[in-house]
């Protein structure tokens, strides 16, 4: 009797992980630009008041060790399901505004919600269920993000101008609900022991288990890392400084990309749509680095993406050519795709996974300080000078700082 192709149950994680991720980053982060130009146009609202939701998104990322130590003691699943209601139920709810103080309660929960299922669960979930190939099954996971801003932007603006911004947050919230809340519940589970399986979809066996005996626990210790050790480390904190150093360039190129195009005599939405490709150009660069990563040490990986920033930021010191556009879509967005996957894989490199959640979270932590400061620093050096180009040269000359910093972990 033919014997029957039965996929290992943790690329169904994978799938599930990369639906999350772009629910809740396509929702929560990219479809934010939709809705600037009607609540602008309904309540009267200046940019930076519309604005400042999106830092405080950004700020609850300052609770990630927090978060981990949850995850570590409840599980993934329990704390993703917790999430999506909250995100889901909080963004519905945004749809109700009537004042400027609402939208921002509404905006916290929804991030505290956000959170809960972005990068810190989702992520050491399929860390459990990969060894062997886990670089790949992040990559995949993660490229869930960059579809999240390809499909959610575009939908969310074709609902407005169907519906309206108010009927397209109830829809978009309770999409949330009804896909994840299902998905999670149905399908995640914490680790492959809960099916009786090793990572990577090996077996236990009969024989396995037999020969299998304790060891004494007086004769044997093993350290364990756990965030305060971590904290201790030099390597910890050459890491964090480096992402950081490196996401005050990224999250201010995608917050003044499209106004900085503009200025150059593009239009409004050619230039969204060149911002746009580059999102889908990420998740190419996920990919690639989730699979380099099972075969390179991962600060080799992390090098050679941070130059690929450097490269995007000149296109922005130098756009008179007819170049810069093509050339900023295809190296900003591999070098963008490419970081998100790098954080968690040099943690479980560099620390394992006894305490993967909480390390990561403390390192999400400082990237989440370093993604809300980079784009009001820009804005700021904009308004003051007239020109971009003194931030830009500040972040090129941080992430070369950040390569020669990686390179000698």
């Amino acid at each position: 009797m033919p014997r029957t192709f039965k996929p290992f149950y943790g690329w169904w994680i994978v799938v599930v992980s990369a639906i999350t991720l772009l629910m809740s980053g396509g929702i929560g982060f990219y479809s934010f630009g939709a809705f600037f130009t009607p609540l602008i146009y309904e309540f009267g609202w200046n940019r930076a008041q519309i604005s400042l939701s999106m830092s405080i998104m950004g700020l609850v990322g300052l609770t990630g060790p927090l978060l981990g130590t949850w995850v570590n003691r409840y599980g993934a699943r329990r704390i993703m399901l917790l999430g999506a209601l909250l995100m889901g139920i909080s963004f519905a709810c945004l749809g109700f505004t009537f004042s400027i103080y609402y939208f921002y309660a509404l905006y916290f929960v929804a991030a505290a919600g956000q959170i809960a299922i972005l990068n810190i669960p989702v992520l050491t979930l399929v860390s459990h269920w990969f060894e062997k190939r886990k670089g790949l099954a992040i990559g995949i996971s993660v490229a869930g993000y960059g579809l999240g801003g390809m499909i959610m932007l575009p939908l969310a603006a074709y609902l407005i101008s169907l519906l309206d911004w108010r009927w397209t947050y109830h829809i978009l919230g309770m999409t949330i609900c009804f896909v994840l809340v299902p998905l999670i519940t149905l399908v995640i589970k914490n680790n492959p022991s809960d099916i009786g399986m090793l990572p990577d979809g090996e077996k236990h066996t009969a024989q396995e288990k037999q020969q299998r005996t304790p060891v004494p626990a007086s004769n044997i210790q093993i350290p364990r890392w756990t965030l305060p050790r971590a904290l201790r480390t030099s390597t910890f904190w050459i890491i964090t400084i480096s992402f950081m150093m490196v996401f005050v360039g990224t999250s201010s190129v995608l917050a003044h990309a499209v106004p900085f195009f503009v200025g150059q005599g593009l239009s409004n939405q050619a230039a969204s749509t060149i911002v746009g490709i580059a999102i889908g150009i990420s998740i190419l660069g996920r990919i690639i680095t989730g699979y380099l990563s099972d075969r390179v040490p991962v600060k080799y990986i992390a090098a050679m993406f941070f130059m690929f920033q450097v490269g995007g930021l000149l296109t922005f010191i130098f756009p008179q050519t007819q170049a810069s556009g093509p050339v900023f879509v295809a190296i900003f967005g591999m070098s963008m795709g490419g970081l998100f996957v790098l954080g968690p894989t040099i943690v479980r490199e560099y620390f394992g996974l006894d305490s993967f959640a909480p390390i990561y979270g403390g390192l999400w932590a400082f990237q989440s300080l370093a993604w809300a400061t980079g784009p009001y620093i820009t804005g700021y050096i904009f308004d003051t000078t007239g020109s971009y180009n003194s931030a830009f040269i500040a972040f090129v000359i941080a992430t070369l700082l950040a390569i020669v910093l990686i390179i000698k972990k």
